[in-house]
């Protein structure tokens, strides 16, 4: 029997350790995408007590709403996030003047996270409620599993804004809407 003779030629170990390096750079992207990293498959940042702070006196009291197309639009549908009392993201779809669809999340307190970019937060609401008003009224009937949002530049009041995230889609009519950045009108505040 004919012996074979096994060549070790040094392209085939580079172009094994770059196959090997491609590997590990998909296990790790893969990763990232998981449960524990909701907001665009990046980890939180830790976020210092000072910023936490000085995020959360800033917001507070603060309503901010977006209507699309406009407030007089028909239809139109509308967006609240309001701070005056924890959080609460309040949503309506409206037809010829009557509210067809109109839910609302609420929940005493938010968690806060950073992210890569520096002037970019992301609020996770805790213990949330939820009650749907239109079309067919209920309590905690709205899932919030995996439900943030993130909040760019809240210290510069000409270019502060908001995204909706809502990456499994569980939010109902009239989502999906201001997923991307949206400089959100802030309103007064009527107690």
């Amino acid at each position: 029997m004919e012996e074979i003779e096994l060549v070790h030629d040094p392209t085939f170990r580079i172009l094994d350790g770059l196959a090997l390096v491609a590997l590990l750079a998909v296990l790790t992207l893969a990763g990232c995408g998981d449960d524990s990293h909701p907001v665009n498959g990046r980890p939180p940042l830790p976020v210092d007590p000072e910023t936490l702070d000085r995020m959360a006196a800033e917001l507070e009291g603060r309503s901010f709403r977006q209507f699309h197309p406009s407030l007089d639009g028909n239809p139109r549908s509308g967006v609240i996030l309001d701070f005056t009392d924890g959080f609460s993201l309040w949503a309506q779809r409206a037809e010829d003047g009557r509210a067809v669809h109109e839910w609302e999340i609420t929940a005493a307190n938010f968690r806060i996270e950073s992210t890569a970019e520096p002037s970019e937060f992301v609020l996770f609401p805790e213990t949330v409620t939820s009650e749907r008003q239109f079309s067919d009224p209920c309590l905690d009937c709205i899932p919030t599993a995996g439900i943030s949002v993130s909040v760019r530049d809240v210290l510069d009041e000409e270019r502060i804004a908001f995204r909706i995230n809502d990456p499994d889609r569980v939010l109902p009519s009239p989502f999906p809407l201001f997923g991307a950045w949206t400089r959100f009108n802030e309103d007064e505040v009527f107690h």
